[in-house]
């Protein structure tokens, strides 16, 4: 999905363990700390150990207040902050000027050593305490975004381009995520009585929908070739992934098996099949009259057989493209998709896809993984 920049720099801070926060709020208290000294060395009076501690501490003080309230987003404590910490600020300037003045040259020079000395050990504590936090959470980011790119090659070997002829039927599917790891799936299993190509989306993003998709992967194609199809395909890989998936997930799929001449359609939560027909040059919808996989312990699928007739073409995608939406927040929508198969029948049908997909990106940005599944019957 795609993000702005300030949903990212949210969900970094809050990933942040507690005690590299606690590195980054010390660099910033002595970062800040060395205005406390720098603010103390133009004064002629004379300074006692409390004074000089306080106005440090204020600083510094007041610089992590402003940075917590920043990393939590609770701006409007700011004006608050600014209303307490600015009379004590002044307080204390009073009290300062209260004291005699240096006497002496001498005593001046030394109080102007003590405040540089100060603010030097300030200086490098900030810049000792933000080395350690970066150093952490810099091994800490290379070490995840390894993972991800592991996860996406993983993605990339499980959900390669689907570009098969067998028998009477051309077949291409594509998988294009909206992150590094995504959760929709197209595939396509051969066996002796025909063939099986899906397409599912598994709720979510990231990587815990991207292994929820890998296992669906196995269990379909092991079901397949165990001999199971149709109604009890779906049954078997639903009781398969119920008890491994968190409660809150569940997965839409669209399967279309050709077997012995047949072709047999399941929709189970899953945008409607879209039907070119030739012979009328119109589109029709198959909708889905099932639940998705994972939503009860126990679940039940139909199947449908369907007439794909010479020079038809079905199409099977997830609702990462009719659910894209432009700036005044309308969604592309079915009808839009509709009327690119019919102006492009004859294309071949990666071209095809490419045109849909295209159509999709033209009315708004992809937001979520994009898959379609292609079926044409040769005539």
């Amino acid at each position: 999905m795609g993000r702005s920049a300030a949903p990212t720099r949210i969900q970094f801070w809050r990933t942040v363990p507690a005690s590299s926060l606690v590195l980054f709020y010390a660099g910033v208290f002595w970062l800040f700390a060395v205005l406390g000294f720098l603010t103390l060395i133009d004064d002629t009076s004379r300074l006692n150990w409390q004074q000089a501690s306080l106005n440090v501490l204020l600083s510094g003080g007041t610089a992590v207040l402003f940075a917590i309230t920043a990393i939590r987003q609770k701006y409007l404590l700011m004006p608050l902050i600014a209303l307490v910490t600015l009379p004590a600020f002044r307080w204390l300037a009073r009290e300062i000027h209260k004291n005699p003045s240096v006497a002496d040259i001498a005593s001046l020079e030394s109080q102007v050593k003590y405040l540089v000395f100060g603010g030097s050990f300030a200086l490098a504590a900030a810049y000792t305490f933000f080395l350690v936090f970066f150093s952490r959470e810099g091994t800490r980011y290379f070490r995840a975004h390894a993972e991800i790119a592991l996860a996406r090659e993983l993605h990339q070997a499980l959900v390669p381009v689907i570009q098969r002829t067998i028998g009477d039927f051309e077949i291409y599917g594509d998988s294009l995520p909206s992150g590094e790891v995504g959760g929709d799936l197209v595939d396509l299993v051969e066996n002796a009585d025909g063939w099986t190509a899906y397409v599912a989306d598994v709720s979510g993003h990231g990587v815990s929908p991207g292994v929820l998709m890998a296992m669906m992967k196995a269990s379909v194609r092991s079901r397949i070739l165990a001999g199971s199809d149709g109604e009890s395909l779906l049954q078997g890989v639903h009781e398969t992934l119920y008890p491994l998936k968190t409660a809150n997930m569940f997965i839409t799929a669209g399967l279309l098996e050709a077997r012995n001449g047949r072709l047999r359609l399941s929709l189970a939560g899953h945008p409607a099949l879209l039907h070119f027909q030739a012979q009328t040059a119109q589109v029709c919808e198959y909708p889905s009259m099932d639940l998705p996989l994972g939503i009860l312990p126990e679940q039940t699928f139909g199947i449908r057989e369907i007439e794909c007739r010479p020079d038809d073409i079905l199409l099977l995608l997830t609702d990462g493209i009719t659910e894209v939406s432009n700036r005044e927040g309308e969604e592309l929508g079915a009808e839009p998709i509709k009327s690119a198969l019919q102006r492009g029948p004859k294309l071949p049908l990666p071209e095809l896809f490419q045109q849909i997909r295209q159509l999709s990106l033209d009315f708004g940005k992809q937001q979520d993984d994009q898959t379609m599944l292609l079926v044409r019957r040769r005539g």
